[in-house]
């Protein structure tokens, strides 16, 4: 008979044929239950297979931890035969022994309890530091050592001027201040190597790690080894070994190793990578790249919770930049996928600096556009999750940039300078734990009409000391200053002057050192040139 043509149906397909493809496939079935085409009786499949006849046969049957066994006489009738059976849940192995420092955990392979210490002796000193989120010596914290990244901090120590708590009494060199030692400040930078910038200072307890970055064919992250009197202990070597630009390197000590983050443009846009150095500074982990997302990642914090390494930056993967944390373990492997700390409305959120507290983390950053910026402040738990809400510390009606934050004993001191407000001084604020202000924003310095800018704070437990820049010396630029605060922000002495030579000497970062020294990383442009250079304060005992 003839074939009509037909309309076609969605995807090109004729209704015939898609009916006839149908019917044809539930010819197939029947044929097939049927016994097949010519066949003189129905094919007898027989009834379904049963889950198991030996234990393998069941799902997840060699994790030995929730065990599972093939129970051959389930689902039989009385007096029939075994044919096969069904698979059956075993109680989980319990390996809790109720002892809070231990982490307990079961071996899938073996089904035996494992009983693992649960707090760490980074320092190698025979003291454990405390449990995340407790205090030393507290009930349950496990661990009393009260700087577990320092071998001279310990439960009965000897204070000493050395820049710890040696003592464990929650202040750092009791009642010493700091003046300058060095006339001269030592250059790390390469000579050709300008511009150059300060990108991160640590401590190892033998040595200085300096990370700065140079232009060398690009931004290169550059590394130089210091003596304990600055004196680079051999030439400075590259941090990164690809192709591309790469920039930043804030450093953390944790007692025996260093934690290192940057910015890396490797793969053509800028992206976040962290990476392990031993005391000597040789790598010992690869890159470890953080951020994938298209836009740019960029402007890095680093922080040791005590058991964590996290990593926050700002990130332009939503269109406009929002912050971003990972968490790391201590051997450099991140911990579940990056978190999203804020949300940008109308205006991007920058420039974070986050600093790890007992319990919490406390992130500063400058929301606002090319015209205007404030300062916010939000405590977040040690997973990410918010703890507080946001706190603005400014209100917009002056141009605030350059946060930092530090936890100083029981609270987040933060700082920042103001380009317009009256005076251009630098500014602080003291928030608890729960986001809760205890200070409120003032003035910490005294330009009369200068300026102040680009602060950096170190936490001694009953004050705070603050090196900053300043031009109220009209010295052909800005000089480098300390001061010390109590804990109510008050000055508790005078501005000290720390650098001398004419142009610029800015962007300071500051780590404690030996024998009481503060050792300080910062750019300086007396040759005519920017480049990084050292300088250290001492420590006086009164």
């Amino acid at each position: 008979m003839p074939v009509k043509r037909t309309r076609k149906a969605r995807g090109g397909r004729s209704l015939v044929g898609a009916s006839l493809a149908a019917l044809s496939g539930a010819f197939v079935v029947s044929v097939m239950a049927a016994g097949g085409c010519g066949a003189r009786t129905p094919l007898d499949v027989g009834p379904p297979q049963p889950p198991c006849f030996v234990d393998s046969d069941c799902p997840g049957y060699k994790n030995l931890c929730e065990p599972v066994y093939c129970d051959l006489a389930a689902g039989a009738d009385a007096g029939a035969p075994r044919n096969g059976g069904l698979c059956v849940d075993l109680p989980p192995v319990a390996c809790d022994d109720n002892d809070p420092c231990t982490d307990d955990a079961c071996v899938p392979k073996t089904g035996q309890c494992t009983y693992e210490i649960a707090t760490r002796d980074n320092d190698g000193d025979g003291f454990r530091g405390p449990r995340p989120g407790t205090l030393p010596g507290d009930p349950n914290a496990c661990g009393d050592d009260c700087d577990d990244k320092s071998e001279l901090a310990y439960p009965g120590g000897t204070e000493v001027c050395d820049g710890v708590d040696n003592d464990c009494n929650g202040v750092v060199d009791d009642g010493a201040t700091y003046i300058p030692l060095l006339n001269d400040p030592i250059r790390l930078s390469a000579e050709g190597a300008s511009p150059s910038g300060p990108g991160g200072l640590a401590w190892s307890g033998t040595s200085y790690a300096a990370a700065y970055t140079s232009s060398i064919s690009g931004f290169s992250m550059r590394l130089s080894m210091l003596a304990p009197e600055g004196i680079p202990l051999g030439p400075e070597a590259p941090i990164v070994f690809q192709n591309g630009d790469n920039a930043g390197g804030p450093l953390v000590w944790i007692g025996d190793r260093y934690g290192i983050a940057w910015q890396d443009r490797r793969s053509g846009d800028y992206e976040v990578y962290f990476t392990l150095l031993d005391e000597a500074g040789a790598k010992v982990l690869p890159d470890t790249r953080l951020s994938f997302a298209e836009g740019f990642s960029i402007n890095v914090s680093l922080g040791w919770t005590g058991a964590e390494f996290i990593v926050a930056w700002q990130d332009e993967r939503e269109g406009l930049f929002d912050l971003y944390a990972q968490r790391l373990t201590i051997d450099g492997a991140p911990i579940g996928g990056n978190v999203k700390l804020t949300q940008a409305i109308n205006v991007g959120n920058e420039a974070p600096q986050m600093a790890p507290g007992l319990a919490s983390i406390g992130v500063a950053w400058a929301p606002g556009d090319a015209t205007q910026h404030f300062i916010q402040f939000q405590v977040f738990n040690q997973d990410l999750s918010p703890r507080s809400q946001a706190v603005s510390l400014t209100d917009g009606t002056s141009d605030s940039v350059y946060p930092t934050v530090v936890w100083n004993q029981d609270r987040y001191v933060i700082a920042w300078y103001d380009k317009t407000k009256n005076p251009k001084a630098i500014y602080g604020a003291v928030v608890d734990e729960d986001g809760n202000v205890l200070v409120q924003p003032k003035a910490l310095t005294n330009p009369g009409s200068f300026r102040s800018r680009y602060p950096t704070l170190k936490a001694l437990g009953d004050r705070v000391l603050l090196v900053y820049a300043d031009d109220r010396d009209q010295n052909d630029g800005y000089e480098l200053y300390a001061l010390m605060l109590n804990q109510d922000l008050s000055p508790s002495g005078s501005e000290q002057r720390v650098t001398f030579a004419k142009r610029d000497s800015i962007y300071p970062i500051a780590t404690f050192g030996p024998d009481g020294n503060v050792g300080i990383l910062f750019r300086d442009d007396r040759e005519g040139q920017q480049h990084v250079f050292f300088t250290r304060l001492g420590c006086i005992v009164p």
